[in-house]
């Protein structure tokens, strides 16, 4: 909000795309609460009143002209503005396609090898880019006389002369100005900095050669593809814009050539740079309602909002005919555990138990120090459930398959305790001997490291400590939200996108713990993939009585832990009365 001054575009944002719907209010109250204070800070720094300016401002754009006969757009263009943001699709298209590969490179061979060899890239993109920058300057650029009665006269401290000569500076490097000038600076150029002048001998078409945008529209293409995800942020947003709004400019020179010499007169470049900078962000993020609100705040202008939406519109469409938007290909691409809006109807048919963790690491109601530390440097799981063992007549059906002493279906949930309340309480010594007896932690001790927890591996636990009793009764959830094995997976996907959670325990009508759900099993690719080896299953089943075939299942967390494999298939068409006994659960 404080980068463009679009307070109401964050809020709005937020409170679309927010996993936690209970609290609307909030991302919006934060966005404008940041956004006036901004304004006020400025105000105070430049002993001025407060103004509505973003740190990033494109200008505002007002249609002037020599003879007063000029007009920002008309219903005409609309038919080009619609061309553009298919073509902008189309770009945008390629522009994740070629970064999605070269990311895969990246996290497969850059970096695996350490912090050295990714700071090693960013300085050989930096070096190759800079030295491509001066190069293109003094080779491709072309010098362009300015005229002295432009009505544009503000955005001449934006000009660059580089090797043009002149008296006064009356000649710029079109090259230069674009790329030795600051992101901003260079939008702003693309948008307002054009020969609008009565001078007959300098044509409206001769602000930058169409060799030079050309040029610099491939470079800056290629160059913003190789650097979003490198060692060192980047950005994406304002490159794709700069990189729209030369595109936008190269399709003004187009159209101005092909049209008649009287719809000349009235042509406004900087709308077509404009809607070419749209056009492009569209076709890479594919967002819609939030980036119209943005343009419309940062050009304030509300009477591109038509040809604003509708570009967004048709580059989103024709972009989603190849790929996703970019932010999405990124969070698949590093396995972050993002829900998608709602769950497909064809997960209907597959239940809790086909998605489940199975092998899940649990705890006591009072285990020891050691096995606590044991537990938590084995593992990086995020919460472990709380069981306690119940003893069953041996004649019991459920009672055949044990681990150790322990059956596997008789471990009753008690609750779910997260990772950093075990590593708080290790770190504050909170243990205890068989006799002893210690005051409990408060909420607010307990909480005290929040957000950055301590690691278990910079705890430094005695050797006399080891076989001490960490009671978690008093601080552990003793009332978690649980679920059915035989509830089906968009009953699932709807709690945890309703209620926001991180787990969710699969418990059977005996309480005795089933599996564990997290987000890791919710993902797409993975229910697809669940779904289709069901339906493989199924079929198999259906040809041949009592042979079920299946195929092994990669999990979600399989590439960070490779044995993390599941290949319990066959457990999918199980009865209800084969569901109670799945596969063990590993104990203490």
């Amino acid at each position: 909000s404080n980068l463009f001054n679009a307070s109401l575009d964050d809020g709005l944002t937020l409170n679309i795309s927010v996993h936690r719907h209970n609290n609307r209010t909030t991302p919006l109250f934060c966005s404008m609460s940041s956004a006036f204070i901004l304004q006020v800070l400025k105000a105070a720094k430049d002993n001025d009143t407060i103004k509505y300016e973003g740190l990033i401002n494109f200008g505002e754009f007002k249609c002037e002209s020599v003879d007063g006969n000029c007009k920002l757009w008309g219903f005409t263009d609309l038919v080009v503005f619609i061309i553009m943001g298919a073509v902008g699709g189309l770009l945008g298209a390629l522009f994740n396609h070629l970064n999605l590969v070269l990311s895969r490179y990246r996290l497969k061979h850059v970096h695996p090898k350490g912090r050295i060899i990714k700071g090693l890239e960013v300085i050989l993109v930096g070096l190759s880019l800079s030295s491509l920058c001066f190069l293109l300057t003094f080779t491709a650029g072309h010098c362009v006389r300015w005229s002295p009665n432009s009505i544009a006269k503000e955005y001449n401290k934006t000009w660059r002369t580089a090797n043009c000569p002149g008296a006064n500076g009356s000649m710029y490097n079109d090259y230069g100005t674009i790329a030795f000038n600051s992101q901003e600076d260079a939008i702003k150029t693309l948008f307002h900095h054009f020969n609008q002048t009565s001078d007959k001998d300098i044509p409206l078409n001769s602000t930058y050669n169409v060799l030079t945008l050309a040029l610099f529209f491939i470079t800056a293409y290629l160059s913003t593809c190789w650097t979003y995800g490198i060692g060192v942020p980047s950005g994406l947003f304002v490159p794709c814009l700069l990189i729209g709004a030369i595109y936008g400019r190269l399709c003004a020179m187009i159209y101005q050539q092909i049209s008649e010499p009287h719809d000349a007169k009235t042509f406004y470049p900087g709308s077509y740079a404009l809607i070419g900078a749209a056009a492009f962000l569209g076709g890479v993020v594919r967002m819609t309602i939030s980036l119209t609100v943005i343009l419309i705040e940062t050009t304030r202008n509300i009477s591109y909002g038509l040809p604003i939406m509708i570009t967004l519109m048709v580059a989103k469409w024709v972009g989603d005919l190849f790929n996703t938007g970019l932010y999405d290909l990124h969070i698949e691409l590093k396995h972050w555990p993002l829900l998608e809006w709602e769950a497909h109807p064809i997960w209907e048919s597959i239940s809790a138990r086909n998605i489940m963790k199975r092998n899940l690491e649990w705890i006591s109601q009072t285990p020891t120090v050691g096995r606590i530390v044991d537990l938590l440097k084995r593992t990086k799981h995020s919460a472990f459930p709380v069981c306690i063992y119940r003893e069953q007549p041996s004649s019991s059906k459920y009672n055949s398959e044990t681990v150790g002493q322990y059956s596997r279906s008789n471990l009753c949930l008690q609750g779910l305790i997260l990772r950093s309340h075990l590593v708080t309480l290790l770190k504050k010594e909170w243990f205890r001997s068989e006799d002893q007896e210690i005051e409990s932690l408060s909420y607010y001790e307990l909480t005290e490291y929040y957000p950055k927890y301590p690691d278990i591996d910079d705890l430094n636990i005695e050797y006399e400590d080891q076989n001490k009793i960490l009671d978690v009764n008093l601080y552990m959830n003793p009332s978690p939200y649980i679920v059915s094995p035989r509830a089906p997976v968009t009953k699932v996907f709807t709690m945890f996108r309703s209620l926001g959670l991180r787990h969710l325990m699969v418990v059977n009508n005996r309480g005795e713990v089933e599996g564990l759900i997290t987000r890791a099993e919710l993902q797409e690719h993975y229910l697809d993939q669940i779904y289709r080896n069901v339906q493989h299953s199924q079929r198999t089943l259906a040809r041949t009585p009592g042979l079920v075939q299946h195929k092994p299942l990669t999990h979600p967390d399989s590439s960070m832990n490779p044995t993390s494999t599941l290949t319990y298939l066959s457990s999918i068409v199980e009865d209800d009365e084969d569901t109670d006994t799945p596969s063990h659960l590993k104990t203490f």
